[in-house]
């Protein structure tokens, strides 16, 4: 298994010229994505920073969010991705709880700064970041060697009662979670995904941007407040969209839905709950665009079941295991029930985090057995299928 780092390096070398990633008018091609990434992990390291130092990233939708959670990776560093939304105090907790040694910010965000630990880097990038100490000049010559399994991302959810739990994803559990979904999406280099979510949303850092960089593909992004989302996707052609049910109400909501030309997009896939009948009708003799409806946990990286792209869709079902990682439904003491039986949806494969940040014991919770315990009921159909109850 290889390591963020070494899947830039190759993806620079094999679609060296290709653009990865467009935002507006700027377009940056595989080759410009690792040298910024490269230049910062190198500023980084001349801050002073060690491997397994956190990088807070509080941004809004902008290339340098990209630069900073593909390059901090490359020599160790974890980044911590941040709502801009989050109320102060719930990114002042953050920043504490997980011991930030740098915060990667824009101007619109300096009324944080008395709050912040005077031992936090405050990196501000509006301007050209590249051009200004410590990222300016040449990179590290030497690399030290990174392993699959060390951390590659800390992603902070809110749970029901309000907590918050910091999931640690390694580099092994985000490249197998992409790797996992690209054969059953028919994921490829000609492939457009756009991103108009916020990307401080695990879902859209896995759908909408490592899955088009593992698959060769092309990053759309979009400021996440866009109010022109169906006509964007039309005039970039994109071919995959990922989103919550509600995205898909926005779009099919929208004056220009019913003349759009969306013609280019081929797979829409609708995570966090299921998009409904009506709308799976209404994309489907509209506009031939498929909606896939899935099953994801964060825990579990993002995706641990979907409807097939070709084969059998049953609407209201989270579709069933992804290659290569395994689901069940298991009873109060993780015994495997039969099918038809309720109990709770249990997962296993390498995509299954390495566990919540400095707390042992709810991670001791979950994984038990070799499973992660996802807290979620439901049942397996005859046909392999599973639904939440």
């Amino acid at each position: 298994m290889i390591t963020l780092r070494d899947l830039l390096t190759a993806r620079a070398r094999r679609f060296e010229r290709e653009i990865f990633l467009e935002y507006g008018a700027e377009q940056f091609s595989y080759a410009t994505l690792d040298d910024r990434t490269d230049h910062v992990a190198t500023g980084l390291n001349r801050l002073g920073l060690q491997p397994g130092d956190r990088i807070v990233l509080l941004l809004s939708n902008r290339p340098e969010f990209i630069f900073f959670l593909l390059g901090a990776p490359k020599l160790g560093f974890v980044p911590v991705p941040v709502d801009p939304a989050f109320p102060p105090d719930d990114i002042a907790f953050i920043l504490r709880d997980c011991s930030a040694s740098a915060l990667v910010t824009e101007k619109q965000f300096r009324g944080l700064k008395s709050g912040i630990p005077k031992t936090t880097c405050w990196i501000e990038v509006d301007d050209d970041f590249l051009a200004e100490h410590p990222f300016q000049g040449p990179v590290l010559g030497f690399w030290p060697d990174l392993n699959p399994d060390d951390p590659a991302v800390i992603s902070y959810l809110r749970n029901a009662s309000g907590t918050f739990r910091p999931v640690v994803l390694t580099h092994r559990n985000l490249l197998s979670n992409c790797n996992q979904m690209i054969p059953p999406f028919r994921i490829n280099e000609t492939d457009r995904f756009f991103c108009a979510a916020p990307l401080s949303s695990l879902d859209a850092e896995i759908l909408l941007v490592l899955a088009p960089l593992v698959a060769g593909g092309c990053c759309i992004l979009q400021e996440a407040s866009s109010l022109q989302v169906t006509r964007n996707i039309c005039e970039r052609r994109a071919t995959v969209l990922a989103g919550p049910p509600r995205f898909y109400e926005m779009i099919s909501s929208s004056p220009e839905f019913g003349s759009a030309d969306l013609s280019a997009c081929r797979l829409a896939i609708c995570h966090s709950g299921a998009a409904g009948d009506r709308m799976l009708k209404v994309f489907q003799e509209q506009h031939d665009a498929l909606i896939v409806e899935v099953y994801n946990r964060a825990e579990a990286t993002c995706l641990c079941c979907a409807n097939p792209y070709t084969g059998v869709r049953k609407s209201g079902s989270l579709g069933i295991p992804l290659p290569g990682l395994k689901c069940a439904i298991v009873d109060a003491q993780g015994r495997e029930l039969p099918s038809g039986a309720r109990g709770e949806i249990a997962v296993r494969g390498p995509n299954v985090m390495k566990g919540y940040y400095r707390d042992p014991e709810e991670t001791e919770k979950v994984l038990r057995g070799g499973w992660l315990h996802t807290g979620d009921f439901g049942c397996m159909d005859p046909d392999g299928y599973y639904w939440r109850l």
